[in-house]
C-alpha cells in the first residue's frame, strides 16, 4: 500500500517521496510526504497505515479533521457527565485564551508552555494564577485528550502535554498544590457565630449559618455534602448518615458511604430540626436537612470573613478544623476515617501526634456567648 521513491533534486540533494495509495471500486485515495532520509519516508508510511486501519474514514473524506481545543472542550463537557465544578470552570476559561483557538493535533510544547507563562503573568482583567492552577489546567487538558483517544477514536499524541508538564516541574514554574494548614482560632470563631446569629434574629434570612459552621465543624462535610443530606439517610440507632456521591477521583455517581454523626454533630442537628428553625428554613415539605445551594453557603462564609477582617479563611478548613479536633480529643486515624470518609492514611496522617490546643471553642459556648452580646 506504501511506497518509497529517491528523487534527485536539481541542485543534487537527494529526497524520498513516501506515498500511500488504496484504490477500490469505490475509492481512490493517495497521500504523500517527501522527507531527507528513507528511514523517515518509511516510518511516516507505518504510521499512515495505523491511522487509516483505526479511521477507515480517513479514505473517504481524504483526511480527519481535528477540532480547536474550544471545540473539544465543548463537545467534551457535553458528552462527559460527573465533572466537578472547579473542572469544569476550568476548562471552559480556557476557551478564553489563545491556545483554545489551536487544533488538538497541532499543540506543542511550546503552546503549553506559553499558555502556562501567559496565565501566571496575567492578562488584562485575568489576575496571575498560582503553580497549582497552571498544573490543573494542564491537567484538565489531558483529561481532555484521553477521552478524545479513547472515545472520539483520534490519533493524538500525548508527548508534547506531557513533556511540557515534565519541564514545567522541573523548573518549578506548575507544582502540585501545597498542604492547607489554615485553622480558624478560637476568636474567629465566635466572631463567625455573633455576625451569623445577629443576622439570623435580626434579619429575614432563611440560612442558619451560625448552625451550618458548626455542623460543618463536627461532621467534617464538604459544602456540597452538606446540603445534599438526606434525613431519610439519617439512621439513629446506629448514628450513621448515608452520604450519596462523594466527591472522588473516578466518579462521584454511585460513591455512597455511611459517615458517623458524633454527639457534637447530633446536638447541631437537633437544633436545626427545631420546628420553628424547620419552617424558617422552608424545609418542611423537603427531605433534605439543609436545603441551599452550595455556592449560597459559601458566599455567605466568604462575606462574613471579608467584613470581619478574618483573612485567607475559607470554608473548606472547617473540614480540616473538625478533623484536628477529632485527632485532638485522641481518634486514631480509622476512627477518624469513620467521620471524614478520607480514603487514603496518607490524607489524615497529619493529624497524627498533633499537640492538643488549649483555646478549643464548641458550640454551646460560641451560642451562649453570642446571645449574651446581641
Amino acid at each position: 500500500m506504501g511506497t518509497v521513491t529517491k528523487r534527485v533534486s536539481a541542485d543534487g540533494r537527494v529526497r524520498y517521496r513516501a506515498q500511500v495509495r488504496i484504490r477500490t471500486d469505490k475509492v481512490n485515495f493517495s497521500d504523500s510526504k517527501t522527507f531527507s532520509k528513507k528511514s523517515l519516508a518509511t516510518e511516516w508510511i507505518k504510521k499512515r497505515e495505523l491511522e487509516i486501519e483505526a479511521n477507515p474514514k480517513i479514505i473517504e473524506t481524504g483526511e480527519i479533521k481535528y477540532p480547536t481545543l474550544n471545540d473539544a472542550i465543548c463537545r467534551y463537557l457535553n458528552e462527559a457527565e460527573n465533572f466537578g465544578r472547579t473542572m469544569q470552570a476550568g476548562l471552559r476559561f480556557l476557551t478564553s485564551f489563545p491556545i483554545g483557538k489551536k487544533k488538538l493535533d497541532k499543540l506543542t510544547r511550546q503552546d503549553f508552555a506559553e499558555h502556562v507563562m501567559l496565565r501566571k503573568r496575567g492578562v488584562g482583567n485575568v489576575a496571575p494564577i498560582q503553580a497549582s492552577t497552571a498544573l490543573h489546567e494542564l491537567q484538565h487538558i489531558s483529561s481532555l485528550y484521553n477521552h478524545a483517544i479513547f472515545v472520539w477514536g483520534y490519533d493524538l499524541d500525548k508527548k508534547e502535554l506531557t513533556m511540557a508538564i515534565a519541564g514545567l516541574k522541573k523548573s518549578r514554574i506548575i507544582a502540585k498544590s501545597s498542604k492547607r494548614d489554615r485553622l480558624p482560632t478560637a476568636d474567629e470563631l465566635q466572631k463567625l457565630n455573633n455576625f451569623f446569629y445577629e443576622r439570623w434574629i435580626s434579619s429575614d434570612t432563611k440560612i442558619p449559618m451560625h448552625l451550618i459552621m458548626w455542623f460543618a465543624i463536627y461532621t467534617c462535610r464538604r459544602e456540597k455534602e452538606i446540603t445534599e443530606l438526606k434525613l431519610i439517610n439519617f439512621n439513629q440507632s446506629s448514628m450513621d448518615w448515608l452520604v450519596e456521591n462523594i466527591k472522588h477521583p473516578n466518579g462521584s455517581i454511585g460513591n455512597n458511604k455511611n459517615f458517623h454523626v458524633t454527639e457534637q454533630a447530633f446536638r447541631v442537628i437537633n437544633e436545626l430540626m427545631k420546628p420553628e428553625i424547620k419552617k424558617r428554613m422552608c424545609i418542611e415539605n423537603t427531605d433534605l436537612l439543609i436545603p441551599f445551594d452550595a455556592k449560597t453557603i459559601g458566599t455567605y462564609f466568604r462575606r462574613a470573613c471579608k467584613l470581619l477582617a478574618i483573612d485567607d479563611l475559607r470554608f473548606h478548613d472547617l473540614r480540616h478544623e473538625g478533623a484536628t479536633r477529632l485527632a485532638e480529643q485522641g481518634l486514631n486515624i480509622p476512627q477518624i476515617q469513620q467521620i471524614t470518609l478520607h480514603e487514603s492514611w496518607s490524607s489524615l496522617q497529619r493529624y497524627v501526634n498533633l499537640s492538643k490546643r488549649t483555646d478549643i471553642l464548641d458550640f454551646e459556648n460560641a451560642l451562649k456567648i453570642s446571645k449574651e452580646v446581641i
